[in-house]
């Protein structure tokens, strides 16, 4: 029987739960193979089968509470199932950073607003949860509706990259775009207020413990390292 996986958020739509093995089907299938969702989620870094996404998420299980640096959640709608997949990556205790990183597997998904309503989760979890002082986003250039979805979310753009990244199927240089959002800015950007209340059911600017939260203090990231996903 399989063992239930711990929620660790859950919101009017969506539930967040930690990605384990047996999801390395779904992933796969429905996302790290499909070039139109890795092109907007993260370029040149595709596994080459099922097996290899399996093996990728057993490694992750057996890094040791103090060396994580990564944690990613599948994105799972009450209704429709597992539908996309965000991390905190890359994440400090020193500087009390991660990188914020959302992307829903189909395309009718992301016009539905539950990148948003993931996105607040993340936030919430990062925030009020973790205790981070800022989170950072970068999206490609010809990513526009993200970088809309980021900005809405209170995410101020901090700088492009210019031809930082090579696409190996289009064999061109692409602009990266760098977008920081910081606890204080978060607390006081009231477009989140009635989103999150509508949403999420609270005030997620107000500093409280998401109420999904599963206390992970023996699990939680500690310092800065090598993603297992590695971006190429």
């Amino acid at each position: 029987m399989m063992q239930s996986v711990p929620i660790f958020h859950e919101s009017r739509h969506l539930q967040l739960r930690r990605t384990v093995p047996n999801d390395a089907e779904i992933l796969y299938k429905r996302g790290f193979s499909q070039r139109e969702f890795m092109r907007l989620f993260r370029l040149n870094d595709m596994p080459t089968s099922v097996a290899a996404v399996h093996k990728q998420l057993v490694q992750r299980q057996q890094i040791p509470p103090q060396q994580e640096t990564y944690l990613e959640l599948m994105i799972v709608h009450r209704r429709h199932g597992p539908i996309g997949l965000c991390a905190l990556a890359d994440h400090s205790s020193l500087h009390r950073r991660a990188e914020y990183l959302v992307g829903l597997f189909e395309t009718s998904r992301r016009q539905l607003s539950y990148g948003f309503e993931a996105g607040l989760m993340l936030a919430d979890l990062a925030f009020n949860g973790y205790n981070l002082n800022k989170l950072y986003a970068s999206t490609y250039a010809y990513n526009r509706p993200a970088q809309k979805v980021l900005e809405s979310g209170g995410f101020q753009l901090e700088g492009c990259c210019r031809e930082h990244v090579f696409d190996r199927v289009t064999q061109q240089f692409v602009d990266l775009h760098n977008y920081g959002l910081t606890v204080s800015h978060f607390r006081q950007y009231q477009r989140l207020v009635p989103l999150s209340l509508r949403l999420l059911g609270r005030d997620i600017t107000v500093p409280s413990t998401p109420p999904s939260f599963q206390a992970r203090d023996k699990n939680a990231p500690v310092k800065s390292g090598t993603r297992i996903l590695r971006s190429v």
